[in-house]
């Protein structure tokens, strides 16, 4: 590390003077000796680093494969989950702990109804006859009552406009102008 640091604080010294072109060829030499030292040890730094890295992977590796051939060992089957009660008699006085369990599962749900025929055929209706002139019927009393909604909107535009017109921006904020 001294020695690096020399090198570097030598380095800087003559690199001004070699720069400029005022140095003579015994400091242009000893310059670009300092250079290849300084470089030859930045690369005796970098090689001994990779050996460390090569060194760290291969006891990476090793471990690994150990437990590849205690992975041939049968695999426990998940545990149950489990309620933490005192006793028995708590546990059916308070329950579960939980505000509602489940007392069927979802296919269990469809199965059920779909046996006692609570379900339409797979969410599509068929629509009768009636089910149609009843819709029209709906549907025309819903275009006469727009018609009317429009007139009475109509109606109440015009008369906004009016007040607008007769009332200026501002005209009922007197006190709290500012």
């Amino acid at each position: 590390y001294k020695q690096k640091k020399e090198v570097e604080h030598r380095l800087s010294a003559l690199k001004s003077a070699v720069e400029s072109g005022q140095a003579d060829d015994e400091r242009v030499r000893e310059y670009h000796l300092l250079h290849l030292r300084r470089w030859i040890g930045i690369s005796l730094e970098e090689i001994e680093s990779i050996d460390q890295e090569i060194k760290i992977l291969k006891e990476k590796d090793s471990p690994r494969e150990e437990s590849t051939s205690h992975s041939s060992l049968p695999e426990k089957p998940p545990m149950k989950p489990f309620i933490l009660t005192r006793n028995k008699a708590q546990a059916k006085v308070f329950g579960a702990g939980y505000p509602s369990l489940a007392t069927m599962t979802v296919s269990d749900w469809y199965d059920q109804h779909q046996k006692y025929g609570a379900l339409p055929d797979r969410g599509i209706a068929k629509p009768t006859s009636a089910d149609l002139k009843r819709a029209a019927q709906q549907q025309e009393d819903q275009e006469q009552k727009d018609d009317e909604g429009d007139e009475k909107t109509l109606h109440r535009l015009r008369e906004w406009d009016d007040w607008k017109d007769t009332h200026p921006r501002g005209y009922g904020n007197r006190q709290n102008m500012g």
